[in-house]
């Protein structure tokens, strides 16, 4: 990769537009939307347990990774550096290495994982880009940042090119469309003066789908969105908002950072499915699931503290509040839950189930008996504890 191809025109923030096309605000929603816990699961589809094999190589981090090849899923726990494949249609384990270390192929902390075809690219805290095949072998490097731009996280952009995407400070125009040589090709996403203040959600905040690529910036209060060649964003507008003065105190140290959630905001877990967009928020001292139409530009909301087992709306609600969300391909939404609290749910309350909980009840009998031989062997705590894989499809 040519270095110099990074090198960002320094502009005002202020200034509207990448250097390509003019910055056009899409949408301007208010938050909060319509609070309501049955119109929000009247858009689940489908909720289906991952029915993937498991062995001692894999544990189920807390925090695991994931990117979905053509043939093949590929998992990696980022504490051990365990990296595991899959096999898309049957969710046998195809195979497994931990790859931490210093060595070629070998990787201390990563940022972002994508899949090129069946081709895996890591990329790491410093920059480098390492390609896997589906045996977790090493093929070699696909870039290497230099240092000045290694905060630059990279995204499959359609089937031609790449964006290299930033949420941090320092960055005029963070995203960077690049060809499959990494020359770039045009620049994105103009933010706010609050931008580089705070650092903005709980989970990875931004996502490509296809040919199209959303994320949050930093302390900003937008979800920006690259459509092909068109730039556009989403304008969240909350009661109360954090004041820059409150931003920069936290941001050096000189207030509590719990201050921050007196405020409104502090947006995360952007993922989208079907015609959907979800996110979370910060409103009156409340956090609240959100799903964002996108035909109609309204918001169907739910609070963190709802969700009963008593009926399907109240387990569906408890699913969404009690569930990690870690990854988004557009078309569904990956999450986890420990298997004790799957089976809480679904479990004993048949009378609550409607079909769609049905099939999840199905799929997730079906994990438990592929892995019954493995999981015995479990101390009861550990099999409470480990982590169900969730594929969950909202309505087209």
């Amino acid at each position: 990769m040519k270095h110099n191809t990074l090198s960002i025109v320094a502009i005002c923030a202020t200034m509207a537009a990448c250097s390509n096309s003019e910055k056009v605000v899409t949408n301007r929603v208010e938050l909060p939307g319509k609070i309501d816990n049955e119109a929000f699961t009247d858009n689940i589809e489908s909720i289906t347990v991952m029915n993937l094999q498991m062995d001692d190589n894999w544990t189920f981090a807390d925090y695991p990774r994931m990117a979905g090849g053509d043939n093949y899923i590929y998992l990696l726990d980022d504490q051990k550096m365990q990296l595991s494949c899959f096999d898309r249609q049957t969710g046998e384990k195809v195979s497994s290495r931990i790859i931490k270390g210093n060595g070629p192929g070998e990787i201390v902390g990563m940022s972002t994982m994508f899949c090129n075809g069946d081709t895996l690219c890591i990329q790491d805290f410093k920059g480098v880009v390492s390609q896997y095949n589906h045996k977790c072998a090493f093929l070699g490097k696909l870039y290497e940042l230099d240092e000045e731009h290694s905060y630059y996280n990279v995204l499959r952009f359609g089937n031609k090119n790449y964006v290299l995407f930033t949420t941090g400070g320092g960055s005029e125009q963070p995203a960077l469309v690049t060809d499959k040589q990494f020359n770039i090709l045009s620049r994105h996403f103009s933010p706010q003066e609050r931008h580089n203040t705070l650092s903005s959600g709980v989970a990875r905040p931004y996502y490509s789908n296809d040919d199209t690529v959303r994320g949050f910036l930093a302390g900003d209060n937008r979800i920006f969105e690259l459509c092909g060649e068109t730039e556009g964003c989403i304008e969240l507008v909350v009661p109360n908002p954090l004041p820059q003065e409150v931003m920069q105190q936290a941001t050096s140290g000189a207030i509590d950072f719990q201050k921050v959630f007196e405020y409104d905001g502090m947006f995360g877990n952007l993922t989208e499915s079907g015609r959907f967009i979800s996110f979370v928020y910060n409103c009156d001292r409340n956090r609240y699931t959100s799903l964002l139409d996108k035909r109609t530009n309204s918001v169907v909301s739910i609070p963190a503290d709802g969700g009963t087992a008593d009926n399907a709306t109240g387990i569906f609600v408890y699913f969404f509040n009690r569930t990690t969300i870690f990854q988004t391909d557009g078309k569904f939404i990956y999450a986890k839950t420990p298997s004790a609290r799957m089976a809480e749910l679904i479990e004993g309350h048949d009378d609550a189930l409607d079909e769609r909980l049905k099939a999840t009840q199905a799929s997730y009998r079906a994990y438990l008996e592929r892995n019954a031989e493995y999981m015995k062997d479990l101390e009861p705590e550990e099999r409470d504890a480990a982590a169900v894989l969730l594929k969950i499809k909202l309505k087209d």
